[in-house]
């Protein structure tokens, strides 16, 4: 809207109402709180003067080509703002723009199952192998007594690997469901099996969620795409979302690796529906938390009935609900959920009691920190429940003994990627160094070294003195810190050749 709009309805309202204080005041109300320039990072250092950051600044600082968010207050979308190219030299990010939902796809199947148990169609609390029939859940001992559910399925706790998957390229070839449960060609070689026992812990699993996959088919006689797109789509108004490839014409946004580089082809495939295969628009996925919010309430026509609804955002191991991510207490409740498939991040977040919340989604492997400081800014912007503050930690100078104590590659001794660095830089202090374009300079505090932007704390734990061999990485508001050890020298040189 025109400053010239703008001002004729103020003087408008003020004939109308007698006082235009009361006109500016209705105005302001209708324009949406600015978040755009109040980007705040994940760490502060003690005594430093706040800083309030630019958005576009920021997504240059991030490699992130395209954003785009959408705005819950009140159990409506409010405001919708897009940012940035959906590829270099490509045109502008539009709020109907297609990105990858990535895994914020497994909440969007949850409620489908959800709604096909509350149809009696499927059980929550049944035993999963038994209904199966085109494909067999892998024996086990561990499941004696303790068999897979789609309880534990939808909260990652029915004891099922692997974690997750990494897409196909656009023209190859593109396995079928049962292929990809068997881990067969061409299905990458991760088959779905019992690796724990159910129940008694939760690990992430997206070939958990190919197993609801096929089990919601079996009881329906239905494609996936088409019992979701019948159960949640439609009915949450999702006009845009789909499962399978974008239509001709449509405006998609390219996947871009941490560096900035566009991933070829442009996107991968994902057959993986379930875990990982929807397109979609922030708009829409704030539509499906409004219509989550909306049947916690229990409002008429509501898309899964109260009872069920409170199932589904009730803790059901760890913070994993049935199909959410959940935390917080009374007013700052939350449920949501985040996805990252090659070229892409995802973000959901909800606040049941106050009815607000944002959908995210960028074209960047790299967008998570920024996207956090976006949330950031717009808990400021719309007074969340949650404010999200940024951590403090004290500062100190980098020294010779903390250079040399932290500088080095590690690799993590529990989690699959390949190593990371931490480098020496020509400031005289330490760069995080992820290996795939991801590099931020971190500070040294009392404790180790801290990276600001994205909260990461980096702390050494053995031996007491002299270069860390054993040192932790954790992140401000995540699980806990991961374990890393050094690569000795020969061997950390090999893996940066490799790259």
């Amino acid at each position: 809207m025109s400053a010239g709009r703008i001002a004729k309805l103020v003087v408008a309202a003020a004939l109308l109402s007698g006082s235009a204080t009361q006109a500016a005041a209705q105005d302001a109300r209708a324009a949406p709180p600015d978040f755009a320039n109040g980007l705040r990072r994940a760490i502060v250092t003690e005594g430093a003067a706040p800083e309030r950051l630019p958005i576009a600044e920021r997504m240059a600082r991030w490699h992130v080509p395209g954003l785009s968010v959408a705005l819950i207050e009140g159990c409506r979308v409010v405001d919708v703002r897009s940012f940035g190219v959906v590829r270099a030299g490509g045109p502008a990010v539009r709020p109907e723009t297609l990105f990858q939902s990535a895994s914020v796809s497994k909440p969007v199947a949850a409620l489908a199952a959800l709604r096909l148990v509350e149809q009696g169609v499927l059980d929550l609390d049944a035993d999963v192998a038994a209904r199966l029939r085109s494909w067999t859940l892998p024996a086990s001992p561990l499941t004696e007594g303790h068999p897979v559910t789609l309880r534990g399925i939808l909260s990652h706790s029915a004891g099922l690997v692997p974690g997750g998957y990494g897409g196909y390229a656009r023209g190859t070839a593109i396995p079928t469901p049962i292929q990809t449960l068997n881990g067969t060609p061409p299905a990458q070689p991760k088959p779905v099996r019992v690796n724990y026992v159910p129940g008694s812990a939760w690990r992430y699993s997206g070939g958990g969620y190919q197993v609801a996959q096929l089990l919601m088919t079996e009881a329906t006689g239905r494609p996936f795409p088409d019992i979701v797109g019948d159960l949640v789509l439609t009915r949450a108004g999702m006009t845009h979302s789909l499962f399978g490839e974008p239509p001709t014409g449509a405006s998609v946004a390219s996947g871009h690796n941490a560096g900035g580089q566009m991933i070829e082809g442009g996107w991968h495939i994902f057959p993986e529906y379930a875990a990982a295969g929807l397109w979609s628009t922030p708009s829409d996925l704030a539509r499906f938390a409004i219509a989550v919010m909306t049947a916690n309430r229990g409002e008429p026509s509501a898309i899964l009935g109260r009872a069920m609804t409170a199932e589904m955002l009730e803790t059901e191991i760890g913070p994993r609900s049935l199909g959410f991510v959940v935390g917080g207490e009374g007013q700052a409740r939350q449920f949501g959920h985040e996805g990252a498939n090659e070229g892409y991040n995802a973000m959901l977040i909800a606040f049941p009691e106050t009815c607000q919340g944002a959908a995210l989604m960028a074209n960047s492997d790299n967008a998570k920190p920024l996207m956090y400081e976006v949330q950031r800014a717009i808990a400021d912007a719309y007074g969340w429940p949650d404010a999200m503050a940024s951590a403090t930690q004290p500062a100190t100078a980098f020294t010779p003994a903390i250079l040399e104590r932290f500088a080095g590659t590690y690799r993590f001794t529990e989690i699959d990627v390949p190593p990371f660095r931490i480098v020496r830089d020509e400031a005289g202090g330490l760069t995080f160094d992820r290996g795939d374009g991801h590099t931020e300079p971190l500070r040294a505090s009392p404790d180790g070294l801290f990276a600001p932007d994205s909260g990461v704390l980096i702390r050494a734990v053995a031996p007491e003195a002299g270069p860390a061999g054993t040192i932790t990485y954790g992140r401000i508001g995540g699980r806990g810190p991961a374990e890393a050890r050094r690569e000795p020298p020969q061997k950390a040189a090999d893996a940066v050749t490799r790259r």
